[in-house]
């Protein structure tokens, strides 16, 4: 199990380094002290989370998901709701380093044709 846990977390903060250095993707996370789940949810600006969600699955392969994910309270005193929720990007053991280079560029991608 501890394998699978290094695994997925580098993993997940190769992608939270690269969404950061992305314009127009904001993360939702605790402090970086605080540990986390391979779970990334984000919003992007200029996208509905489900379009931006539709887009990765469509153009590059990638399934991520929108929605509050069980985080309703939260969702609501921050008003994601009202604008489609959170873009989520889950991670599991047998995720790859291409797949995520795929997730990244495919990111990337969409931020610089947002609408």
């Amino acid at each position: 199990f501890a394998a699978i846990e290094q695994h997925e977390n580098r993993l997940a903060e190769r992608i939270r380094a690269s969404l950061a250095e992305i314009m127009g993707i904001r993360l939702y996370q605790a402090a970086p002290h605080v540990p986390k789940t391979p779970t990334i949810a984000f919003r992007a600006e200029g996208w509905e989370p489900r379009e931006f969600c539709r887009r990765m699955c469509d153009d590059f392969g990638v399934f991520v998901a929108d929605g509050d994910f069980y985080a309703s309270t939260l969702a609501k005193k921050l008003g994601i709701l009202e604008s489609g929720g959170w873009i989520r990007a889950g991670l599991a053991p047998y995720n790859t380093e291409e797949e995520i280079d795929r997730f990244i560029e495919g990111v990337r991608r969409l931020m610089e044709h947002r609408g």
